[in-house]
């Protein structure tokens, strides 16, 4: 499902330049909240209701092919017959500091990228956590509100350029695979760029390839508007291009 800005906003001016930016592992170091939440569920319940959470939760995650923790939850409930339990694993996820998590420079990037163009978030996720997690880090503030939470992405491009339509797009993702979808879609419409944070930097091979490629979310602070609009070649470091 598509959150964002209201449906009969105005169309504005059409900038140069939209930059869609994916969260987990991309803004925020979605490894280390994992862990995180691993280690307070184990201190609250217990090591083997713990590891039959993690189990529900790959569960949800392989029946609907996105990371669902109200569902998690609720099936864990619902197994365990403890609603204390999962009121406690729910204050868990009430209360995290998400914004402990957010890289270094995030912020200072994303101001950045506003001085180029318009800023949006593109994420997957559930309807419910994803928010919380967006809005409570100070992501939803720093793009203005302009947050989009699907399931699937890269199933709603053509909604996704209709609600911020753009000369040129940009699509930030740590994940080579979906850069690799969008990149055969429609070459000339973005450029993609592969940011090396997290586990899912390593699976690499897809093709085609990312236009670029950067080791932090703060580099993309070293590219000028026009290597957004025109990247001469996959580079992995913009002075070089």
């Amino acid at each position: 499902m598509e959150t964002g800005p209201d449906q009969n906003t105005p169309m504005y001016e059409r900038p140069d330049l939209v930059f869609l930016l994916d969260v987990d592992n991309t803004l925020l170091d979605n490894d280390a909240l994992k862990v995180e939440i691993s280690s307070r569920i184990e201190a609250t319940v217990g090591k083997q209701p713990a590891e039959r959470f993690w189990t529900i939760y790959e569960e949800v995650r392989q029946e609907e092919e996105y990371v669902d923790y109200p569902e998690t939850l609720s099936r864990f409930v619902a197994e365990c017959g403890a609603s204390a339990r999962g009121d406690r694993v729910q204050e868990i996820l009430d209360t995290l500091s998400f914004a402990r998590f957010l890289y270094p420079g995030v912020m200072e990037t994303l101001q950045y990228l506003w001085t180029l163009g318009t800023v949006t978030i593109l994420s997957d996720g559930d309807q419910v956590f994803q928010r919380q997690k967006i809005r409570k880090s100070g992501l939803e503030d720093a793009v203005k509100g302009n947050v989009m939470i699907y399931i699937h992405k890269e199933d709603h491009l053509s909604e996704i350029f209709a609600r911020y339509p753009a000369k040129h797009y940009v699509i930030v993702d740590d994940k080579a695979r979906i850069l690799s979808l969008l990149e055969a879609t429609g070459p000339e419409t973005f450029t993609t760029v592969f940011v090396l944070q997290g586990h899912y930097s390593r699976e690499v091979g897809f093709q085609p390839p990312p236009d670029v490629v950067i080791q932090h979310i703060s580099d993309l602070r070293s590219f000028s508007k026009e290597q957004f609009l025109h990247p001469t070649r996959r580079v992995r470091s913009p002075l070089n291009s």
